[in-house]
């Protein structure tokens, strides 16, 4: 497992905890609800901001499938 970056970690303390409601937790169906929605894509903004860098992408070989 890799070990964080400072910045990883101080970013790690920056993000609001999330809680989920008992209904949430507890059923097999959430509801798509706007706010469980806005919830979402607020959580996925945060998480993108984790990622720094390019991956890069290695194809190596002569097969023509590459």
């Amino acid at each position: 497992m890799a070990r964080l970056s400072k910045e990883d970690c101080e970013s790690f303390r920056q993000v609001k905890p999330w809680r989920q409601s008992r209904e949430e937790r507890e059923s097999g169906h959430v509801a798509q609800t706007t706010e469980a929605r806005a919830r979402y894509c607020r959580w996925a903004s945060q998480a993108a901001l984790f990622y720094k860098g390019q991956k890069p992408v290695r194809f190596v070989g002569s097969n023509w499938k590459l």
